[in-house]
């Protein structure tokens, strides 16, 4: 068995979180609490155990779906991505 992480932001899945600036990480409860005031995203980190002989970086999108119902942990992860109209990705 082997551990993966997929990451899913919007619709598409990836094996990479997607580039987001560091200063826009969300890391406090008060950081969340602020975050209607500006616009968030979220990217789930799904952490999944997988069969050595099963070729993650093959698989389809649809299969990847799958797989990440089956994770054994999920993080959430939440970015600013406009702040006072200001592009902060």
């Amino acid at each position: 068995m082997k551990t993966i992480h997929l990451y899913k932001f919007k619709d598409s899945i990836s094996r990479k979180m997607p580039l987001f600036s560091e200063q826009s990480n969300l890391n406090s409860l008060n950081d969340l609490m602020q975050s209607d005031l500006m616009d968030v995203e979220i990217v789930t980190e799904y952490i999944i155990d997988i069969s050595d002989d099963i070729p993650a970086e093959k698989l389809t999108h649809s299969a990847l779906l799958e797989l990440c119902t089956a994770a054994k942990e999920t993080i959430e992860h939440y970015f600013v991505t406009t702040v006072d109209n200001y592009d902060v990705i």
